[in-house]
């Protein structure tokens, strides 16, 4: 069987080589959405001692999507912008995440995480090595940071399948 030729879009200069890794982001709302679907809203809001509960952790992860997602933007039009980190205790309090409704935190995920495929799948693929600077892990590209995000979304995902066993 011939190998796929990765082409350019000639339209928006975007590279159809790097929708895997676009994938893998847009489907990331719908398997939180799994985890809480079925569960009793008590469960949503319980966790052992010195962890987050399962709503906790969804709030965390609107934060971080949408920090991402202005992250990426940052990174797509600036000069090597410094990549901004979440505050998580900051926003907790500003957004009381344990007071919000599972289906709310959700709906917001699902569109943080949106707008960051889509502006992943425009991005012309020469700019996917366009850097930031992390804090603590110093220069990444755009490719790194979409990676690094899939990855701690992978990481929560998991601290609530936990929680559901």
């Amino acid at each position: 069987m011939p190998q796929p030729t990765f082409r350019i879009n000639f339209v928006t200069g975007a590279s159809r080589r790097h929708m895997p890794e676009i994938e893998a982001l847009s489907g990331l709302p719908d398997r939180v959405a799994a985890l809480f679907a079925g569960q009793p809203a008590a469960w949503a809001r319980q966790a052992p001692e010195g962890e987050w509960n399962p709503v906790r952790a969804l709030g965390h992860l609107v934060a971080y999507a949408q920090v991402s997602r202005e992250n990426l933007d940052r990174m797509s039009h600036m000069t090597d912008p410094i990549i901004k980190r979440v505050d998580d205790e900051g926003e907790n309090e500003r957004h009381h995440w344990e007071s919000q409704s599972a289906d709310r935190l959700l709906a917001e995920l699902a569109e943080a995480i949106g707008k960051s495929a889509a502006l992943l799948t425009e991005l012309p693929d020469a700019s996917w090595g366009r850097p930031g600077q992390h804090p603590e892990d110093g220069r990444r590209s755009i490719r790194q940071q979409a990676f690094a995000m899939a990855a701690h979304f992978r990481e929560h995902i998991a601290q609530i399948e936990a929680l559901r066993a």
